[in-house]
């Protein structure tokens, strides 16, 4: 296990379980950044590293990069309405079939209406990035929870199961 803190802002997390050939099989990192988006640059790193690490083909990687990339500005732009001084908690998992993220935050809760999945030619510019998520991720869900609202993004690894060696 390493943890990292810095301040009240930034929480770095990673524990893992052994695995297949000494692959940890389970990997967890979580970030409690501020609500600026000069902090996303840390989350996209980590979650681009993630899909490198479970060989994920390097256009895969950046599209998850993108999905979580954008789900992290709407929590900015919509649920806090451009406040910076907020919180965003982000977990990352990688799993042994899947890589997870969920992102909570205490701001407004989200419009159902805006999230349905939409044809693209009735999105509006400002629609597009759940448009640009869902057709990333395999299973995309927004639910309120005690601590706020919570978006889960899953994207299911193509080689699960199979012997991954370095």
């Amino acid at each position: 296990m390493v943890r990292v803190e810095a301040g009240n802002h930034i929480i770095l997390h990673i524990s893992d379980v052994p695995g297949i050939k000494g692959m940890p099989m389970e990997v967890s990192i979580k970030f409690v950044i501020p609500s600026h988006p000069r902090y996303l640059s840390l989350v996209r790193a980590a979650v681009g590293e993630l899909a490198v690490i479970q060989e994920l083909r390097p256009e895969e990687c950046r599209g998850i990069m993108l999905a979580v990339d954008e789900a992290l500005a709407n929590v900015i732009r919509h649920a806090y309405r451009g406040d910076f001084e907020r919180q965003i908690e982000v977990n990352c998992h990688a799993l042994a079939d899947r890589l997870e993220f969920s992102l909570l935050d205490q701001g407004d809760a989200p419009d159902p209406v805006r999230l349905a999945p939409h044809p693209l030619d009735e999105v509006a510019l400002s629609g597009r990035g759940t448009h640009i998520i869902r057709s990333i991720m395999d299973e995309v869900s927004y639910e309120q929870v005690p601590g706020g609202n919570q978006v889960r993004l899953t994207k299911m690894l193509p080689h699960a199961g199979e012997g991954r060696s370095l």
